[in-house]
């Protein structure tokens, strides 16, 4: 999956965000570095950068959604520890999961376009388009 498919799968599973003064925009498409709202008033667009949106867990969450991922649905479990050997297991839904993994991703050196070549995803989802 590219990073525009990955923009465009969202924004078909809800992912929206507002102008800056609340005013009510749509999708209008995405690259790998940026992606394009319109304005519903006037129809003047703005960009946002992508690594912004990465960091919105209502995208990983939209994305989930055009993916066929439930919010009920348990991916698994993330464990905190400290260097104390103390450790926390917390259960999260595939949205959660994939935005901690996506931050470990960057994290490691690793790209934007990585992480969404690498990404997962249900067979059904893949023959949607």
């Amino acid at each position: 999956m590219t990073i525009q498919e990955a923009m465009n799968k969202a924004a078909k599973g809800g992912y929206h965000i507002n102008g800056s003064d609340g005013v009510e925009t749509y999708y209008s498409g995405a690259n790998s570095e940026f992606s394009l709202w319109t304005r519903k008033d006037n129809d003047s667009s703005f960009m946002v950068a992508m690594e912004g949106t990465f960091l919105d867990p209502g995208f990983w969450s939209a994305l989930g959604r055009a993916l066929g991922y439930g919010k009920e649905q348990c991916e698994g479990k993330l464990t905190l520890s400290s260097s104390r050997g103390n450790a926390i297991y917390k259960e999260v839904d595939w949205a959660e999961y994939m935005m901690v993994r996506f931050i470990d991703h960057l994290a490691e050196g690793k790209t934007l376009a990585s992480f969404f070549a690498g990404l997962p995803f249900p067979a059904a989802a893949g023959k949607q388009g």
